[in-house]
């Protein structure tokens, strides 16, 4: 065969050969279903690269974090027996000062939770402005721990984290004891005392991240990662 009918066939079998098919884009919602799971409440949620930012709407968050369908924005998974759950939390709004609220004084919290049957835990950054006899004072920020159960709830103060460091914050099961923790640099952890340990959870139990302000404004909240896998040395069944 000659070097021209070679090339007229090898040319013909281009033509006809199947084209490979075009890879079908990914929406952002899937996305965010894949690298944090389902996303609920009121209010928006950006995906750049693999962070995720939650943004409030101009009110504040109704309902607390044990409520099936709180309006605070969030994105959880949810999880079946032992667990670990770990988020990096890199920035947080404060809250404005002169911002109308619907608490006791303006303050955000974002940060890390579980829930189930009516019980919930709330590891976060807690920023707020106390205020005594009407005056509003400087800018308070600590990592705090709540408790959430059916006849009420109870938190406490962990620790004052330095401006600008990012957080992060764990949750973790084992059997029927829940423990908490948080890092500054993802190695070195320290013990979260939780207030009420004695809370039992449901064996299928809602873990996420979440926004919760008191204000009327637009607060933001970006974690970096979300992370859920089994306690360390266990084999994944």
């Amino acid at each position: 065969m000659s070097r021209f009918a070679l090339a007229c066939t090898l040319a013909s079998f281009a033509a006809v050969a199947p084209a490979a098919p075009i890879p079908k884009a990914v929406s952002e919602q899937e996305q965010l279903a894949t690298l944090w799971g389902t996303t609920e409440g009121q209010g928006e949620f950006e995906l750049k690269g693999k962070q995720l930012t939650l943004r409030s709407p101009l009110q504040p968050a109704a309902g607390l974090i044990k409520s099936s369908a709180p309006s605070v924005p969030r994105a959880y998974r949810t999880v079946t027996g032992d667990f670990e759950a770990v988020a990096k939390l890199i920035e947080a709004a404060p809250p404005l000062k002169d911002a109308r609220h619907n608490d006791s004084w303006p303050a955000t919290r974002a940060g890390i939770f579980v829930s189930g049957d009516n019980h919930a835990i709330e590891l976060h950054l807690y920023q707020y402005h106390t205020k005594q006899k009407g005056e509003l004072g400087d800018l308070n920020r600590t990592l705090w721990i709540d408790t959430w159960y059916p006849q009420g709830g109870s938190g406490s103060s962990l620790k004052q984290p330095e401006a600008g460091k990012t957080i992060h914050l764990k949750l973790a099961r084992k059997g029927k004891t829940v423990t908490a923790a948080y890092s500054f640099n993802g190695t070195e952890w320290a013990d979260a005392r939780i207030p009420r340990a004695d809370m039992v959870f449901p064996d299928e139990v809602k873990l996420g991240v979440y926004l919760a302000p008191s204000t009327y404004q637009i607060a933001s909240a970006t974690f970096d990662s979300f992370v859920v896998s089994q306690p360390k040395g266990e084999k994944k069944k």
